[in-house]
């Protein structure tokens, strides 16, 4: 009896597995673990999408379960929809985060290096302004008055990187745009398709 149950659990605990690694939030996880070694930042900007994934799927599955427990004395009912909503916006967030970064490298690979160090400039610059009047307008920031200042600094971050890694052939970790930005739509491609 143990020799048959024990392949059988075995293939259905693979099949869980193939399945969450086939979804698009683990796609994220995944590529921000590849891309560590080789480019720490962007590992960590991908590594933060994941988290503010993972941060509104929570934060929607505890507005569905306010919203639904008054009516289910129990509170099954609301937890079940509650969770249910969560796998929804967590779908939901990473597959926009894929096509946004898809659209991204796309535009990235039609502009070249200099526009598109120029156009991270002027988001920068618009951040940086946009936080400066936040902060002069309010004392003291709510919560939700921070994403201003943590677009603006990883906005920093992304322009410094961009400058050192693209824009100064002399440095030493100098790298080529363009053989860049076609490894990683090559890289998102493989993902797609499981590879």
């Amino acid at each position: 009896m143990n020799r048959g149950f024990l392949p059988r659990l075995k293939s259905i605990a693979n099949a869980i597995s193939r399945f969450v690694l086939e979804t698009w939030i683990a796609r994220l996880a995944v590529m921000a673990a590849k891309l560590w070694p080789r480019v720490r930042l962007l590992s960590v900007l991908l590594a933060l999408l994941v988290v503010a994934c993972f941060a509104l799927a929570g934060l929607s599955a505890r507005s569905v379960f306010a919203a639904l427990s008054p009516a289910s004395p129990s509170g099954v009912g609301a937890g079940v929809a509650a969770g249910l909503a969560a796998l929804l916006v967590l779908a939901l967030c990473a597959f926009a985060a894929l096509a946004c970064i898809e659209a991204v490298l796309q535009l990235a690979h039609d502009f070249g290096r200099h526009r598109v160090g120029a156009l991270l400039w002027l988001a920068t610059i618009l951040a940086v302004a946009v936080t400066l009047r936040a902060a002069s307008d309010a004392a003291g920031l709510a919560a939700s008055d921070w994403a201003a200042p943590g677009v603006a600094a990883v906005l920093l971050a992304m322009t410094g990187w961009f400058q050192r890694t693209y824009r100064r052939p002399a440095r030493h970790g100098f790298r080529d745009f363009h053989a860049d930005v076609v490894g990683a739509q090559q890289f998102l491609a493989r993902a797609a398709h499981g590879g």
